[in-house]
């Protein structure tokens, strides 16, 4: 009986320590979920990490973006301020390129008065003057010289120098008599014409030699000339850069007359005495 009695005392006991051990494992186990449930809350998800990056880049990005934007807004101020400036010195400098294209102008248009001036002084170096003993002073032009068709004579005349040289020469002009006779209105006391060339050279003729009508060609007795002014030459006009446009050209008086040194070129003026 004490035998049985301990036996069942020790299962009772033995069932006692494995209920005490299932509990105690229970615990444990509680303690562990309850350890690991914590553990998973602490543990920050992949979502959360992600949104918590997002929000710092998000926080990062805009400091950036300001900066950015700031130093943007800084540039544009300066570009305003410079674009004002720019504005600014052309308001100011219009005036004064204004003024110096005036200045331009006007010293564009000085030389343009200058250089008619030039024009106005060569026309007027290159014009005939005819003065003197006569009713009417005379400054005319070549345009003024050709108009006079009545008076233009044309036609080949000869000539020989002091070399023995001859030759014939085609020249067009007026007649120098009528010129002074119907243009110039000659005084019946006149009895000397001077013509005078622009380098000094001048020619004297007494009044009835300029009258003279009938100077001769040797080659040719025939043939009659007058005294003329020509301006033309074997077709073509004297060049009025050479120098007044005009020479005296006269005939011979008679055969072997040595007639050329008495052509006057570039006359500029005929003084009647």
């Amino acid at each position: 009986m004490p035998s049985k009695s301990k036996r069942i005392l020790a299962l009772i006991l033995l069932l006692g320590i494995l209920m005490l051990g299932g509990c105690t494992s229970k615990e444990n186990t509680e303690q562990s979920v309850d350890v690991s449930t914590q553990t998973e809350n602490t543990k920050p998800k992949d979502e959360d990490i992600k949104v918590s990056k997002e929000d710092n880049s998000a926080s990062n990005i805009p400091e950036e973006e300001i900066s950015q934007e700031l130093a943007s807004n800084v540039n544009k101020e300066n570009s305003e301020e410079k674009l004002e400036s720019s504005e600014e010195s052309k308001s100011i400098q219009a005036p004064e390129k204004q003024e110096n294209n005036d200045i331009a102008k006007t010293n564009s248009a000085e030389p343009s008065l200058a250089e008619a001036q030039k024009v106005e002084e060569k026309v007027e170096a290159n014009t005939l003057k005819i003065q003197g003993n006569i009713a009417n002073k005379l400054n005319l032009t070549l345009a003024e010289l050709k108009s006079m068709n009545d008076i233009i004579f044309e036609d080949e005349f000869y000539s020989l120098n002091s070399f023995g040289t001859t030759g014939h020469t085609l020249f067009k002009g007026v007649k120098l008599w009528s010129l002074l006779e119907q243009k110039a209105k000659i005084s019946p006391n006149a009895s000397k014409i001077t013509l005078i060339a622009t380098d000094g050279y001048s020619m004297e003729f007494t009044v009835n030699q300029v009258k003279k009508l009938d100077y001769i060609d040797e080659t040719n007795p025939e043939k009659k000339f007058p005294m003329i002014i020509a301006w033309e030459e074997k077709g073509i006009e004297y060049d009025v850069a050479d120098g007044p446009p005009y020479k005296l050209i006269v005939g011979q008086k008679e055969a072997g007359d040595v007639n050329k040194p008495q052509w006057v070129s570039n006359i500029d003026r005929i003084i009647v005495e």
